[in-house]
């Protein structure tokens, strides 16, 4: 059962024990067939967070709305700083900003309340919004 949740979809290990606890298994039973999973490498918290992360970040989300998307699944505060770090691939946070700015066609030359705006609204941290907007609003 547990390979048939994770081919629905990934999860982390919280949630597939949660379920599998959920569909009648005893606790014992969920744990040991989600650390068999961990085994083959099925699943593992690390990993999930980092793509969670990364696929995020490709739709625009800054570090703010990331790390709160992880921390609602049940990740650690590490597992999500790390997740966090490594969704930057080497780039500053700034440059993902602008990124979606320029996607959205809202250079800093547009309406800047309108930039501030969306830029807020996909996690961005502010002095991250100050920095490429300048300060106010």
């Amino acid at each position: 059962m547990a390979a048939r949740l994770l081919a629905r979809a990934p999860r982390t290990e919280a949630d597939l024990t949660a379920r599998l606890v959920r569909l009648g298994y005893r606790r014992e039973t969920a744990d040991a067939a989600v650390a068999r999973c961990r085994e083959l490498g099925w699943v593992g918290d690390a990993a999930y967070a980092n793509d969670r992360a990364r696929a995020l970040r490709a739709r625009g989300a800054g570090s703010l709305k990331i790390a709160a998307d992880l921390a609602a699944r049940g990740l650690s505060e590490a597992l999500v700083e790390a997740a966090i770090v490594d969704s930057l691939a080497g780039e500053r946070e700034h440059d993902w900003a602008r990124r979606l700015l320029e996607r959205r066609r809202l250079g800093h030359t547009a309406a800047r309340s309108r930039a501030w705006s969306l830029l807020q609204r996909h996690g961005f941290p502010d002095e991250v919004v100050a920095e490429l907007l300048g300060n106010g609003e």
